[in-house]
């Protein structure tokens, strides 16, 4: 795929029921339950932990996440991303493909 066709793509958050999302002090926090192996999930039950992962973004994340409605595509991302945070994402486009790029390879969204 190329880089143009990337731009032209628009990330969807997951319609997975697993994946919550809400906010906590202006920020997103993403939660879904932890994917154990055999060996890993006999450790859990003996000596405890979450069954899920929580993860709170930053402000810049949270916008990324919040945009991310399957309307908006991956060019306009980088455009409103620059224009809310200016130079403290500069560049806004590395910034913004490696959040989605994270996005994608947890399967917390998907381009359209």
């Amino acid at each position: 795929m190329s880089r143009k066709d990337v731009l032209n793509h628009k990330p969807c958050r997951t319609d997975s029921e697993e994946v919550k999302w809400f906010y906590e002090d202006e920020i997103v926090v993403i939660t879904y339950p932890k994917k154990f192996g055999k060996m890993e999930k006999w450790l859990q039950n003996r000596i405890g932990g979450p069954e899920e992962v929580r993860r709170p973004l930053d402000k810049f994340s949270s916008y990324i996440w919040e945009i991310c409605d399957g309307e908006t595509t991956v060019a306009d991302v980088v455009r409103k991303f620059d224009e809310k945070f200016g130079e403290e994402v500069a560049p806004a486009s590395d910034r913004v493909q490696i959040f989605l790029e994270t996005l994608l390879g947890l399967n917390l969204i998907e381009l359209k």
